[in-house]
């Protein structure tokens, strides 16, 4: 993966210079979407696409680099196969550091320099708030984007598609568990001090507000820069909260646990939110620190491999990304090329950055094997899931090996608010393109 330092960039630059942008031959001068920008990134044996991925310089790299390989390892697999109708499709990588002025220079140089025809799969919430307002601008697809804040989606734009439930759904789906087990009791939440923890703590108290719920609510916030959220933990266990939530970091959310667990012998009932529900955390608070540990999931996870599709990309990772693990974290950014495919093909070969909004304007009620919570979209919901079913910590210890597992209970709790849609027909040619089957075809399998 391409990595790329920070650059010094002069305030008011884009309207002062021309700049000179190579993609499909042609030159233009930065500004607003023209008609050229249409195909940008697009030739006839090319789709270039980027990424905005923390790398290096902050916790979220635990996330970042196994995401990105994920990513990649999906793309290698279509590329062997001859690409989408034709086009093999180039990743580049930008490394934004989990910050956002680094990401605001480094999205500049993916649509302005690389001249990528989309951005996929973007980590972060600030990061992502430094640059999604310029990729409104240029008309950039802005696909799958991995932070669950409301904005990407509220109001709606044209380019833009969240691909996470977001942290306000989140919440009072969270609530619905605190309700119906922690009626009455006092629950403790531990936030990142910005827009993530604050709309994951408003989902919550919008929820408990819904439902009638007796709950007492106390929150602690920490920086999203802070490890150690020691104090943090240690107030609420003064405070007597009887469940706590977390919304941030998985460095901070494992710190959390093994903080209460190992340092403090607290067995406080916990919940994390679902970009936590990983591996990574598990190992760096601890199995039996984790264990019991509540969270929501979207999909089938890494372990389930007697799911046909699960089983089938754990042989794709296995051969294209021998070295990473086939883990939810390396999971998470294999699903994310592999919806950008299901989106190309139902494009078509005629591929323009409308032909592809359309396609992903028009998601009705898609599933397959892998899925728990169906996706669906319109021109007035760019959110491809509202809903998750709930799943728990849990590690079998009876071989002298960890395996580790979130299994999931109980029914998904959806707030889906594209209710009524129609199937997309799938466009002459999509049945013989590599990727995910796509609704409408002959044999939906699920399988890659």
């Amino acid at each position: 993966m391409e990595t790329l330092g920070r650059k010094r960039v002069l305030a008011g630059a884009l309207l002062a210079l021309a700049l000179l942008l190579v993609a499909c031959g042609k030159t233009r001068v930065a500004g607003s979407p023209t008609d050229s920008d249409q195909t940008l990134g697009v030739t006839d044996t090319e789709i270039k696409v980027g990424t905005l991925l923390p790398l290096s310089g902050n916790p979220a790299a635990a996330w970042g680099v196994e995401i990105g390989e994920g990513m990649q390892a999906y793309f290698d697999y279509v590329n062997d196969q001859g690409g989408i109708y034709g086009r093999k499709i180039k990743l580049v990588v930008g490394d934004d550091q989990y910050s956002g002025p680094i990401a605001a220079e480094v999205v500049r140089k993916l649509v302005e320099q690389d001249g990528v025809f989309a951005i996929q799969g973007s980590l972060g919430t600030e990061a992502h708030s430094a640059v999604y307002k310029y990729l409104e601008e240029r008309g950039v697809p802005d696909m799958y984007i991995l932070s669950g804040n409301s904005k990407w989606t509220v109001p709606v734009a044209r380019n833009r598609f969240c691909g996470l439930v977001d942290y306000i759904t989140e919440g009072r789906i969270f609530a619905r568990y605190i309700y119906q087990n922690f009626n009455g009791k006092k629950l403790g939440i531990i936030a990142q001090n910005d827009e993530y923890g604050a709309e994951g703590e408003q989902g919550v108290r919008e929820g408990l507000q819904e439902l009638g719920a007796n709950i007492d609510i106390q929150v602690e916030y920490y920086d999203e820069t802070q490890t150690d959220v020691t104090s943090q933990v240690e107030r609420l266990k003064g405070a007597g909260v009887d469940i706590m939530a977390f919304w941030g970091g998985p460095v901070q959310a494992a710190a959390m646990i093994k903080t209460a667990r190992q340092t403090l012998s607290w067995g406080v009932p916990m919940m994390i939110n679902s970009t936590n529900a990983l591996e990574i955390v598990a190992q760096l608070a601890g199995y039996d620190n984790i264990e019991g540990t509540v969270s929501g999931m979207i999909g089938h996870q890494a372990w389930e491999t007697n799911i046909p599709g699960i089983a089938a990309k754990k042989a794709i990772m296995a051969k294209y990304a021998p070295s990473v693990p086939f883990d939810n974290t390396s999971l998470v950014g294999y699903t994310v090329s592999e919806g950008l495919v299901g989106l190309l093909k139902q494009a078509g070969p005629n591929l323009t950055r409308d032909s592809f909004l359309d396609a992903a304007e028009s998601v009705c009620k898609y599933a397959n094997d892998t899925t728990l919570v169906p996706a669906s979209t319109s021109p007035t919901d760019h959110r491809f899931l509202e809903g998750e079913v709930m799943v728990r910590a849990t590690t079998d210890t009876s071989s002298g090996t960890p395996d580790f597992r979130w299994v999931p209970f109980g029914d998904i709790i959806d707030f889906e608010s594209t209710k009524d849609c129609v199937v997309p027909t799938p466009p002459p040619g999509a049945e013989d393109q590599p990727g995910p089957p796509l609704q409408g075809e002959e044999t939906p399998t699920g399988t890659p």
